[in-house]
């Protein structure tokens, strides 16, 4: 069974711009900020926003002193001036594309034009649209209805943002039959247009099963849904993954998952990955073993531990230094105690971002909890076989990365009210420095190596360990965005993100290269292979926003091994 996601899926811009800022009210007002009506139509992120503290009120009765946030859908003019007038405070969160449909019914009816809007009569749109239209107005749901519009001397014709294209474009042409002056301003959003020529697209490839991930309340969803229906194709319309069975796709080939407008990213992952695990149902004996295998490996971290030996290999070659099974086994010891402690601690937050990670730590999560005690007391062991010294300053990355995961040190970082150590504390370069003292001092400590090669090596794999956490925390975004977890994207925003992300890998690259060529190890310039690996990557992953979760873990950790074939192909291997 193919599994194909649509390019075009989930937030759309007008949702985006709307959680975000609700979000940052959230974090920063002391007071209770309530929404009047649904903030967008996807139940599972009102709910997690309901959580935070964010109130839902279908009444305006008791919004006196209160802040109140105005929908994403808009809303009457009348309710609009009631808020204004009676709330401490307003927040506007209603789209941009569903303001400028407001003003240009309002420019319009000013003079003298009858508005149409094209729509569904009960949506909160459509309501809120219709209050704008001062020279009358009628509501065109189905192609019907337009045997009963009202006379007028001239129209404006407007459609819902959410609407169908196809739907929209015949009543256009109904309308102009009947009458001479007819204004038309195609209002249907971009995403909107976007996310359905991708369903009529998939359509003509030849898929045979469609999924729409969404709410049953979403307008935009369920048009997508009905573009499926009306093309003859199987279609589900789901919530979440718990919805699908592996029954209704015994017969299918060709599978396209879309969304709507209103669903988070952690939501339409988890399908992605549901449809793969059905995928997988049907497949051999020995396929299915080798992704049972490949799950439990890639998210226990076990994947990890094995980079950080093969890093410290790399790291001691560079300095010119004897391989030293120790020193490997130390690092990899502490990537897995420390990624096995953290997951454990955090398994709240995983249960709602990453409900599949969370089932390896629900089934084998005291097992792995086990091992990484005895793998902290013999990493510990370890280090004092080698040095007593090392073993005081091997402790450090084990208490820095135990403070990271608290929720004291994130309250005590958060209180110090300093943007620039909060932002340093959300980029992870904590456990980044936690990673490099394991990785390469350490693995020095007691040895003659000078200061350009601790630079340079350092440089590099800072580089490629920051860009690691950035893609990870990339394909996370929405989820942690909504959930309050403190990203680098979420802090600053993913076009800024990027930006400082690209410059921290280009700054280590190029330090790396410079002391390579100065010191004349010419074949250890194939390592900035990793950084290119990543910064591939990360284009794929901000063009198609959803890779599905396991995929994408598989396809970061795949950079370990080409860091391998270029530390072999150094010829200093060991």
């Amino acid at each position: 069974m193919k599994i194909e996601m649509a390019k075009n899926s989930g937030f759309c811009m007008g949702v985006r711009n709307a959680v975000i800022k609700i979000v940052e009210e959230l974090n920063t007002s002391d007071e209770e900020i309530y929404v009047y009506g649904p903030l967008i139509h996807n139940p599972q992120t009102i709910e997690v926003l309901k959580n935070r503290g964010l109130i839902t009120i279908n009444s305006l009765d008791d919004i006196k002193g209160k802040s109140v946030a105005i929908r994403t859908h808009g809303i009457p003019v009348d309710e609009s001036r009631y808020i204004k007038n009676e709330a401490s405070r307003t927040i506007n969160l209603t789209c941009s594309r569903v303001a400028r449909v407001q003003s240009y019914i309002k420019k319009f009816s000013s003079q003298g034009y009858f508005t149409v809007i094209v729509g569904d009569k009960d949506h909160a749109e459509v309501i809120g649209l219709k209050s704008y239209a001062s020279s009358g107005v009628f509501v065109v749901s189905e192609l019907e209805d337009v045997a009963n519009l009202p006379e007028a001397e001239k129209y404006l014709v407007v459609s819902q943002t959410t609407h169908e294209r196809n739907h929209f474009e015949q009543v256009v042409k109904l309308i102009e039959k009947k009458n001479k002056d007819v204004h038309v301003i195609d209002t249907i959003c971009d995403s909107t247009r976007l996310r359905q020529d991708d369903v009529h697209n998939a359509i003509a490839r030849g898929i045979d099963t469609l999924v729409v991930v969404g709410g049953r309340n979403s307008a935009n969803t369920t048009r997508l849904v009905k573009i499926g229906i009306d093309n003859g194709i199987k279609t589900f319309h789901v919530e979440t993954d718990e919805e699908l069975n592996p029954e209704d796709f015994a017969n299918s080939k060709y599978v396209l998952v879309t969304a709507g407008a209103s669903t988070p990213g952690w939501i339409i992952n988890n399908v992605l990955e549901r449809l793969y695990i059905i995928n997988n149902t049907n497949s051999n004996f020995f396929v299915k073993l080798l992704n049972r295998y490949m799950e439990f490996f890639v998210r226990s971290n076990i994947i990890s531990s094995i980079a950080a030996f093969l890093m410290v290999c790399i790291a001691r070659s560079y300095g010119g230094l004897k391989f030293d099974y120790r020193h490997g086994l130390i690092a990899s010891l502490f990537i897995f105690v420390m990624y096995t402690v953290n997951n454990y601690l955090d398994r709240e937050f995983l249960i709602k971002s990453n409900s599949y990670k969370y089932k390896v730590y629900e089934k084998y999560g005291k097992s792995l909890l086990f091992f990484a005690i005895i793998g902290f007391f013999y990493s510990i062991y370890l280090s004092y076989s080698i040095s007593p010294i090392m073993t005081g300053l091997f402790l450090l990355p084990y208490i820095l990365g135990i403070l990271y995961s608290t929720p004291q040190c994130k309250f005590f970082v958060k209180g110090l009210g300093i943007d620039f150590i909060k932002r340093l504390y959300n980029t992870k370069a904590v456990t980044g420095f936690g990673w490099l003292i394991v990785l390469v001092f350490i693995p020095y400590f007691g040895y003659k190596v000078s200061m350009l090669t601790y630079l340079s090596i350092s440089a590099l794999f800072f580089a490629i360990l920051f860009m690691r956490q950035f893609i990870i925390d990339l394909v996370a975004f929405q989820g942690d965005l909504i959930l309050g977890r403190d990203t680098l994207p979420t802090s600053l925003g993913i076009k800024r993100a990027i930006k400082m992300t690209l410059a921290i890998a280009i700054a280590g690259a190029l330090i790396f290269s410079a002391i390579t060529i100065y010191h004349g190890n010419w074949l250890y310039l194939l390592l900035n292979s990793s950084v290119l690996y990543y910064y591939f990557l990360l284009r794929k992953i901000k063009e198609t926003a959803y890779l599905v979760s396991i995929r994408y873990e598989i396809l970061i950790d795949l950079n370990f091994a080409l860091m391998f074939l270029c530390y072999l192909a150094t010829g200093l291997h060991f």
